[in-house]
């Protein structure tokens, strides 16, 4: 009987051992499996192309809660065209804030893919004002993480008046970015002001290759001067664009050219040719920032030309860009620096700083007339002679008067120090 326990102790000795090797066994392939997948995974983010730093990545910021909410999936369905052209390697990432009361704003990427050009690569929770520089840095930010590349470009897309300030940071008039707030197909909400967008930008990790501006009146120098240390480039038009905006089946493709003369040169040309119609071609013009400061200095210079105290400036004839009616049918407060410069300097004076200004306006294509809605007649002749491709605001005595206090908002302005119109009684 002892013989018999004995046998019985060895066979459950037997199978306790040959579980335990069992199970060690099972160790060892589980972990050369979990050490396969980690391996797989490895390899597979490597080639993932938001974690690999690409080429370019251009971002588009489509402030749409607004009367431009209609045309916001157009654009992008023109946007899905262009990507198709572009290296798989870039980013075309766009952000989009609707006029939709069940749509929070949402970050989409698109794609040369039939199946999903569109992917959402990242829903909002709840809607917020895309006006505000705080929402505006958050949305950027999170894309130059997300989706990091050898440099940047931006796309402003949505409503603009360029320089055009109120007193506080987010207006309820002018700058760009309007958000009613309200999901509503409408244009009285707050707007985003160029200083507030500076601040804004610069807070970035990175600074862009290009900004283009695709609003209306936005090719200022004053709207320039501002960004210049935020971007090496700045393109857009000084007039009011169409409602429809840039053709981005065809600019697509150009803001991905990686030679700059190339990206802005075709980047004018197709949105120029676009605007072929009986109301003519869209002015457009192309900065670059780094050129900025000597033309500030020279426009300081050749301002003591011309301002004496008393001095009264004549703008009747002037090419300007944008009107404002609220009251006062004169208020033509974006007027062609070249054009107003070459009629009240000296031809010496207006010589040499004509050489600061082609040095920072590296591209120009003209229209003698363009599209407008609103106020704006052409009691102008536009010339290659007195183009200039850029407005500035001239401070008048009778913008005191005005229902906007532009002599006092163009002080919120660095370009406003930069040419010293306060010392000459401004």
């Amino acid at each position: 009987m002892t013989q018999i326990i004995h046998k019985r102790h060895n066979i459950k000795k037997y199978f306790v051992l040959l579980q335990h090797q069992c199970i060690m066994t099972m160790k060892k392939i589980l972990c050369l499996l979990a050490t396969s997948i980690i391996l797989l995974t490895a390899c597979s983010d490597s080639s993932n192309e938001s974690t690999t730093p690409a080429k370019r990545t251009v971002i588009v910021y489509m402030a749409a809660e607004n009367t431009l909410s209609g045309n916001a999936q157009d654009d992008i369905d023109e946007m899905i065209q262009g990507v198709k052209k572009i290296s798989r390697y870039d980013n075309l990432i766009v952000f989009v804030d609707r006029a939709r009361s069940q749509e929070p704003p949402f970050i989409i990427r698109l794609r040369d893919n039939e199946k999903q050009p569109a992917d959402t690569i990242y829903k909002y929770p709840s809607d917020f004002l895309t006006s505000d520089p705080d929402h505006m840095k958050e949305v950027i930010s999170r894309v130059m993480t997300s989706y990091p590349a050898d440099d940047y470009g931006l796309v402003l897309w949505g409503h603009g008046n360029g320089w055009v300030i109120m007193n506080d940071s987010v207006a309820t008039r002018r700058a760009i970015a309007v958000d009613n707030g309200n999901n509503k197909v409408s244009d009285s909400g707050m707007w985003l002001n160029i200083p507030s967008l500076h601040i804004a930008l610069k807070a970035l990790p990175h600074p862009f290759k290009f900004i283009f501006a695709d609003c209306c009146n936005m090719q200022n120098v004053e709207v320039a001067y501002e960004l210049k240390d935020v971007t090496e480039y700045y393109i857009a038009s000084p007039a009011g664009i169409p409602g429809e905006g840039a053709p981005y089946d065809k600019i697509i493709p150009d803001l991905f050219l990686y030679d700059d003369v190339q990206m802005y040169t075709k980047t004018c040309d197709d949105y120029y040719a676009k605007t072929d119609i009986e109301d003519g071609h869209l002015p457009i013009s192309v900065i670059r920032t780094a050129d900025l400061p000597q033309l500030a200095n020279a426009t300081k210079g050749i301002l003591r030309d011309i301002y004496e105290p008393g001095t009264t400036i004549d703008t009747d004839g002037l090419i300007y860009y944008y009107t404002y009616r609220v009251s006062d049918a004169n208020e033509h407060v974006m007027y062609d620096m070249n054009d107003f410069l070459l009629r009240h300097a000296n031809e010496t004076s207006y010589k040499e700083w004509q050489k600061a200004l082609n040095n920072a306006v590296v591209y120009k294509k003209m229209s003698t007339q363009w599209q407008v809605l609103g106020t704006l007649v052409f009691d102008f002749e536009v010339t290659e002679e007195r183009f200039g491709g850029v407005s500035m605001f001239i401070p008048l005595e009778r913008y005191t008067r005005t229902s906007i206090k532009y002599n006092e908002g163009i002080k919120k302005m660095a370009w406003y120090q930069a040419v010293g119109w306060s010392e000459l009684g401004w």
